[in-house]
């Protein structure tokens, strides 16, 4: 074809017929536009097809990462709610007219499994408020948030947002939680389920040397913080998962387009 171009150049320069040449000359460069023009199209189309196809993988990790999280704050939730409900017993047996200091102490000493279903619960670790978020941190460092539409962008970064504000203030519970349990096991005689290091006879005769006037109240104060703690802990795992679960639901539906 170059050829073909270059012959008919040749004769109209040869026949010193200008015009001519000159209008060759305008239809070849139209021609060479015309061919870029394509090029550049097609390979627009073609990058265009990679990110949208890029653009759907990171939706999905979006999602993965929010199903992830509707796990971890209903287990909160589930754990906050199961804690209260033991609370709720204690507090049945403590409010009955016929309960008395021996009744208060009997609870204390042997009614740990009332407030606790695990002793890792009772410390909380298993709220650690930690947040799946490791493919929108990815989109943010690498720039290619930018892929996203302006919508989708601007939703993210505010849900994220909230979910770290809403992290800070399960930890803050969590401590609180831990200051006051720690306080409280700090001046009994706790024994592990698991770690009888005493036999049940001299671990009965230790109790006899506890203050029991400052037990009792760090039990009681143990149970009305939880309490209280539990039910922030449910009403922000509530949102949390409410938030997340509509950020799933529009992510999904941007996938079925």
């Amino acid at each position: 074809m170059i050829k073909f171009f270059r012959k008919i150049r040749q004769k109209t320069l040869t026949e010193s017929k200008f015009g001519k040449y000159l209008i060759y000359a305008i239809g070849e460069i139209i021609l060479v536009v015309i061919g870029i023009l394509i090029a550049l199209s097609i390979n627009n189309q073609n990058e265009s097809r990679k990110n949208q196809k890029l653009v759907s993988i990171y939706k999905s990790e979006l999602v993965n990462d929010l199903l992830l999280d509707v796990g971890h704050f209903e287990n909160h939730l589930s754990l906050a709610t199961e804690e209260n409900k033991r609370i709720d017993s204690v507090r049945t047996i403590l409010q009955k007219p016929s309960c008395n200091i021996d009744t208060l102490n009997n609870l204390i000493k042997k009614g740990l499994t009332f407030i606790r279903k695990e002793p890792y619960i009772m410390v909380a670790s298993t709220e650690f408020p930690i947040i799946n978020s490791n493919t929108f941190l990815s989109l943010q460092n690498s720039g290619q948030i930018t892929l996203l539409e302006n919508k989708l962008q601007e939703e993210l970064v505010s849900f994220y947002g909230y979910s770290k504000k809403y992290s800070f203030m399960i930890q803050e519970i969590i401590t609180n939680k831990n200051e006051v349990y720690f306080n409280y096991v700090n001046s009994i005689p706790y024994k592990h389920s698991e770690l009888n290091i005493v036999n049940s006879n001299l671990y009965d005769q230790v109790w006899t040397n506890v203050n029991w006037n400052s037990v009792q109240i760090k039990f009681i104060t143990l149970l009305n913080t939880y309490y209280e703690l539990n039910l922030k802990t449910e009403f922000f795992n509530s949102i949390r998962l409410k938030k997340t679960n509509i950020m799933i639901d529009l992510l999904k539906s941007d996938l079925n387009k």
